[in-house]
């Protein structure tokens, strides 16, 4: 089955070409939690939730994305579970034939949302997990008793033997029970997955979370980049700079995939969200032929170091990252710098 899916994707990427065949709503900024490295800022500003999208509004778009040949579609936040009406989002889109994969934190999952997955199972659940031990994954929830919600919410997964995915997040406070997260998702039979390999500043612009980001030496050592370097192993760095060097942006964000944030605005991707194309104003493939085209086309403005770097393909810096960072989407992050060198090193590249 597993070549089967994979050759079916492999055939349905060529024929869609650079049509949206894949994205992700935010549908809520709400959630169960309170985490400490979260990027939403909406705790900041919990007002902002009753502006999001109506169930109306979300088929509406559904209908559209639909329309265009969306077939990957992932439900985000937030958590998803967040909403009441979450079920009634969930039946819609698999009635669209979606392949629907749905990030959540796991806490809000009860009985009844197992119950329904079985019945109508997802593409894919992934639950993050950032910690094995109530202390440590309520230091970081900063939610009394969610850890034992979070466990009960993955039992119900695996015990309906549910697709399950477990992430996690290395940070100060919680990178020693990184191994005991992966023990942990090898006993009950989901599969490990790297949360993400960053922590970044908030939406806001609030740097708080970076104060929890590991030495670049320590996620190194902890075999913890995997994600950035497997695919870079068994290739070079380039000796000259990218044939794409006048472009800003050298990402996949836009070409084929989307993103929507909770109040129906097309943005570029989690971290790029401005400029921006509002669903309630003008129809999806509008905003998507155009809007993403004219990001894509930005070309650099000035002559940061980031422009010609050898190191590129091991970097993640990225122009949203950065503006978020420094307010600058041509500035280097110092950080990333020290990392992409690391991971360089480490894979035995010269520098």
């Amino acid at each position: 089955m597993d070549k089967e899916y994979r050759d079916f994707s492999f055939e349905f990427h060529k024929k869609m070409g650079n049509r949206p065949f894949k994205g992700q709503i935010e549908i809520t900024f709400g959630c169960s939690l309170r985490c400490v490295h979260c990027y939403s800022d909406c705790y900041n500003n919990p007002e902002s939730i009753k502006n999001e999208l109506t169930y109306k509004e979300i088929t509406n778009i559904l209908d559209q994305i639909h329309n265009e040949g969306c077939l990957w579609l992932c439900f985000t936040g937030g958590d998803p579970l967040a909403r009441t009406d979450f079920l009634d989002i969930y039946t819609y889109a698999k009635k669209l034939g979606f392949l629907i994969t749905i990030f959540t934190n796991g806490t809000l999952i009860t009985e009844e949302i197992a119950d329904y997955f079985l019945k109508e199972p997802p593409f894919s659940i992934e639950i993050t997990l950032n910690g094995i031990s109530p202390k440590t994954y309520e230091t970081i929830s900063q939610i009394p008793g969610s850890f034992k919600k979070a466990m009960q919410g993955i039992r119900l997964i695996i015990e309906r033997k549910l697709p399950l995915k477990i992430k996690f997040q290395a940070m100060t406070i919680n990178h020693y029970e990184l191994e005991k997260v992966k023990e942990f998702s090898k006993k009950i039979g989901a599969v490990f997955k790297y949360g993400g390999s960053m922590i970044y500043p908030r939406l806001d612009a609030s740097k708080e979370p970076c104060k929890l980001r590991l030495p670049p030496s320590q996620l190194i050592e902890m075999n913890y980049p995997q994600d950035f370097c497997e695919e870079i192993e068994n290739k070079k760095i380039p000796d000259s700079p990218s044939r794409w060097s006048e472009r800003l942006f050298r990402c996949a964000a836009g070409i084929n995939s989307f993103a929507i944030d909770p109040y129906g605005n097309l943005i570029f991707c989690t971290f790029v969200r401005e400029p921006n194309f509002s669903l309630k104003e003008g129809k999806f493939s509008e905003g998507f032929y155009s809007l993403y085209p004219q990001i894509r086309s930005t070309e650099w403005r000035t002559d940061s170091k980031c422009r010609e770097c050898k190191l590129q393909p091991l970097c993640n810096n990225c122009p949203g990252k950065a503006y978020l960072e420094t307010g600058d989407p041509e500035a280097p992050v110092d950080y990333f710098c020290q990392l992409a060198q690391a991971k360089a090193k480490k894979l035995g590249f010269s520098l």
